[in-house]
């Protein structure tokens, strides 16, 4: 099964689903599993989402200041 049709038997399951305990867990697992989407669409782990916010505290801290070139070379993975 590709993954495109696994997806859509996975959300064909999920409207099903009528108890709210199963629910709840896998909106838990979803959130682990992604918590937003980097610049290119795809969807960032809360710990690769955790680097980020700590590398960007950690340059703020240090009074050092990202130029234009350094966050193009990082939006695009140069």
């Amino acid at each position: 099964m590709n993954i495109e049709t696994h997806r859509k038997s996975i959300i064909h399951r999920i409207l099903d689903i009528q108890n709210e305990a199963v629910l709840d867990k896998i909106d838990q697992l979803l959130n682990q599993e992604g918590y937003v989407y980097d610049v290119s669409g795809k969807l960032l782990s809360v710990s690769d989402y955790m680097q980020e916010i700590e590398d960007i505290l950690k340059v703020s801290e240090e009074n050092d200041v990202y130029n234009s070139e350094a966050i193009r070379n990082k939006i695009f993975k140069k």
